[in-house]
């Protein structure tokens, strides 16, 4: 067997070599990297760890009931009754547990401002579907209803103590205010507290007063206006509204029906009193020409004979 021949020159300087250039990156890897000088990137998340790190987020924005029952200050069993009539979507469920959202939260919030606004379920039901579908943008219906729900006078009722009714009603015989409360026009609540509903009707009797026209006739009138002025704005709102964005308003946007209803809240009242006014004279005009008139005056003269 003949001996073993010795490494060649070139060869054991190419040993060298490489085992400097080991070493120069091992050097290399241990420095930090200076200023300026970029690191290496981090390896990218696999998408495990990516859908890992989004459901965590997910759950720490999710609610069981009781949860969002604590969150919301609104009772489970209210929540449950929302879910059940559809103005509330349904949770989303992982095994047994039902899960709620800010999204939930949102509705819940929209339901009570709703509500608050005095709509009844059904209502609010229809709403939140509108705006669901896409057929109605939130802020725009709420423009709409604050000119719907917007008082068209400036009649609010008012609590008055006896001194402040005394000076409204002025010189008044005994008993007018009993005969107001009767008439519904004052309620009594304590010796020194009056609820007046309507302060602008309480002038017009004290007026119609002056005039002579008693408390019980007023009365009469004003139950004959508001039976037929109560059926014929039931009319002209459901006219007004079939004819909404086709003859009423400048376009059908909601927008354009609630500057058209804000406009007849400023001229309607106006309207309704020439109306009023003019069906009025035709009809006392037509009571003289027919003798009704002076049926009137004989009707007065045999009861002063009586």
């Amino acid at each position: 067997m003949s001996p073993t021949k010795p490494a060649s020159k070139k060869s054991s300087r190419a040993q060298r070599r490489a085992k400097r250039q080991l070493a120069k990156r091992g050097e290399a890897a241990a420095e930090a990297p200076s200023d300026g000088a970029e690191a290496e990137p981090e390896p990218e998340n696999t998408a495990a760890e990516t859908a890992e790190a989004t459901e965590v987020g997910a759950e720490a924005e999710s609610y069981t009931i009781d949860e969002l029952a604590a969150h919301t200050a609104i009772p489970s069993r209210t929540i449950r009754f929302y879910q059940s009539s559809g103005v509330l979507p349904k949770p989303t469920k992982r095994g047994r547990i039902a899960y709620y959202g800010p999204e939930h939260v949102e509705r819940l919030e929209l339901i009570g401002k709703m509500q608050d606004r005095g709509l009844r379920m059904r209502a609010i039901k229809e709403l939140v579907d509108q705006i669901e579908r896409g057929e109605l943008v939130l802020q725009e219906w709420l423009g709409l209803e604050e000119q719907l729900s917007s008082a068209w006078i400036d009649d609010a009722p008012k609590v008055l103590t006896r001194t402040e009714l005394d000076e409204l009603l002025g010189e008044r015989r005994p008993g007018f205010i009993a005969e107001l409360a009767r008439a519904g026009t004052v309620e009594i609540r304590t010796d020194d507290a009056y609820l007046v509903p309507s302060p602008g009707l309480l002038r017009v009797a004290t007026r119609l007063d002056d005039a002579g026209v008693s408390v019980d006739v007023a009365t009469g009138a004003s139950a004959i206006l508001q039976k037929h002025l109560a059926k014929a704005a039931k009319e002209l709102a459901g006219f007004l509204r079939d004819h909404a964005g086709e003859g009423f308003g400048q376009s059908d946007s909601v927008a354009s029906i609630s500057d058209a209803f804000r406009e007849l809240r400023t001229i309607g009242p106006e309207s309704v009193r020439l109306i009023f006014a003019r069906e009025m004279e035709q009809v006392l005009r037509k009571m003289v020409e027919t003798g009704e008139a002076t049926r009137i005056e004989t009707k007065k003269k045999r009861r002063r004979k009586r």
